[in-house]
């Protein structure tokens, strides 16, 4: 006899909260509806990176949280600076308000 029961183990079917759908103990995603279940993805950060830097690091932490090459981020910002100026200001309000990577790592050794 099948329970229906919170906690994965011998003799538990787990259901998916979306559609009802019965759920083997190795799915992370139900087939029928999509919701993922198990552990949540760790939030993504958006910070410098100072071991990629030409200047700051700003446009490898830019590429970094996008999932994009960083030479193209790099095109990209220039062409946009030197079109229009405004991406420079952006810039250097970036290189000020996004932490470092390194001052991340000294965060969590602290933590």
């Amino acid at each position: 006899m099948r329970t229906r029961n919170a906690k994965w183990g011998e003799n538990s079917v787990m259901f998916c909260t979306g559609c009802g759908q019965e759920m083997q103990e190795i799915d992370r995603y139900c087939s029928r509806c999509g919701k993922s279940y198990g552990p949540a993805p760790a939030p993504r950060r958006l910070y410098r990176i100072m071991g990629e830097r030409k200047i700051a690091g700003v446009c490898a932490g830019v590429a970094h949280y996008f999932d994009v090459d960083v030479t193209i981020v790099r095109i990209v910002w220039t062409v946009l600076t030197l079109l229009t100026g405004v991406t420079l200001i952006g810039y250097l309000i970036a290189w000020v308000v996004m932490p470092s990577d390194e001052k991340l790592a000294r965060q969590r050794q602290y933590a």
